[in-house]
């Protein structure tokens, strides 16, 4: 008579949680994780008035209407506008699922148990802004690297996590 396999076994001292779905977090991250973003197009605005203004001090140019020159960075300050809205988190204790685009919709799981290291950062920006950085290294062959940025609670969820 042949006795059964052995089965792996919680540390001492530990009891095993049974693992749920529950959600974690779910919905996109802070606007101002993306505030340089943001800064960079309005100063690209502000460079092209400037540009404009300075064009409109040339006596041949003075009657052309270069201060469209200052909306030169307003389609790609929407563009990042609605990059960040279409960016969808939904953090379970099981998964990472994270859904990004725009005009086409790409949705990637990221399993929890194939996740090797959870790291969370805050530069002095970020402390600034009230953010964080947590970033997901894992076996995933297309996208071993994960990182979070911006999450509302962010310390919360990487030690969930």
């Amino acid at each position: 008579m042949t006795s059964p396999p052995p089965q792996a076994q919680p540390p001492a001292g530990s009891s095993p949680q049974p693992i749920t779905d529950e959600i974690l977090y779910e919905g996109i991250a802070k606007h101002s994780a993306n505030i340089g973003t943001y800064l960079m197009w309005v100063g690209v605005c502000i460079l092209g008035g400037l540009i404009g203004y300075g064009l409109l001090q040339i006596p041949a140019l003075s009657g052309y209407p270069l201060w469209v020159l200052s909306l030169i960075g307003v389609p790609m300050l929407l563009w990042a506008y609605l990059v960040h809205i279409k960016t969808r988190y939904k953090i379970t204790r099981r998964r990472v699922e994270t859904e990004r685009g725009v005009v086409t919709t790409r949705l990637d799981t990221r399993e929890l148990w194939r996740v090797l290291d959870v790291r969370y950062t805050q530069s002095i920006f970020d402390r600034l802004t009230g953010n964080g950085r947590v970033v997901l290294e894992s076996t995933d062959k297309s996208d071993p690297k994960l990182e979070l940025h911006g999450l509302p609670e962010h310390r919360k969820v990487f030690e969930q996590l």
